[in-house]
């Protein structure tokens, strides 16, 4: 049996991860391979004191409509214009792990983003052009996502991933939020009750996720379980969070997939 687990430190609290006991056999299943269509994963650099990144967040909703599912943006929160979530003033949304992207990344400008995981980092007026070309491209993995809240607020989160060739990489699971009302500055002045969307909220299975490999027509599930926040200074709304995995290797982001939370009733 395989058994995985994890604590996940978000600023200071700490939510329970931990992967399902899945026997190995059963992890991988006999599929036909099918084409697979690309995703293409947008990691949006912003803080809550940054005047700049609305005008940002319109060039996200803007490339949302153009690519619809096959584009996702997360905004991770960071640096000296964020606002983290330990504040007990306001509402902030800079989460620790956050931050470590930021740094990996050596994001010190802002409003910045990454697309599918390749430097440079890019201005707002390149993603674009960047996003263009990355769904331009080939790739060779499908992943299949499926999240449910049960009645004990933990999240069960579901993730098969199936590629066409022998595939070597990182699987990274990451819960996300919208329609936040909190603080945002803008070049017009102080939003008290900005919306924001695609907000960076954890890790599931850790910054760099999980190894895997992929052989041809074998599907790899995983499972995991993270643990509904709900803290003086940060709760996480059901209706609301959605639930990003992709796989990465040297070369960038492979394949990305989003699902929303379902609420088991």
């Amino acid at each position: 049996m395989k058994i995985k687990s994890l604590y996940i430190a978000a600023s200071l609290s700490v939510i329970l991860s931990s992967c399902n006991n899945i026997a190995e056999d059963d992890r991988y299943i006999d599929v036909e391979a099918t084409k697979a269509e690309r995703t293409v994963l947008l990691e949006d650099f912003t803080g809550q004191n940054c005047v700049n990144c609305p005008a940002a967040h319109r060039t996200i909703e803007a490339l949302e409509e153009q690519y619809g599912s096959h584009f996702i943006a997360v905004s991770i929160h960071a640096g000296h214009f964020g606002i983290p979530a330990t504040n007990t003033r306001y509402t902030g949304l800079m989460q620790e792990e956050g931050q470590a992207y930021n740094d990996r990344y050596g994001v010190e400008d802002y409003p910045q983003g990454v697309v599918d995981g390749k430097l440079p980092v890019l201005n707002a007026d390149q993603w674009a052009s960047a996003v263009y070309e990355e769904i331009s491209r080939t790739t060779p993995l499908t992943i299949n996502l499926a999240a449910e809240l049960n009645s004990d607020n933990m999240i069960d989160i579901n993730c098969s991933l199936n590629s066409t060739e022998q595939l070597d990489g990182n699987l990274v699971v990451w819960v996300i939020e919208s329609s936040i009302v909190a603080r945002q500055e803008d070049a017009t002045g102080r939003i008290p009750d900005y919306v924001h969307n695609n907000v960076f909220r954890a890790c599931v299975n850790g910054l760099d996720g999980d190894k895997v490999s992929l052989a041809e027509g074998r599907a790899l599930n995983e499972t995991y379980s993270i643990a509904l926040k709900d803290t003086a200074t940060e709760k996480w709304s059901p209706d609301n969070l959605a639930i990003v995995a992709f796989v990465t290797n040297k070369s960038g982001v492979i394949q990305a997939a989003k699902t929303n939370v379902k609420i088991n009733n």
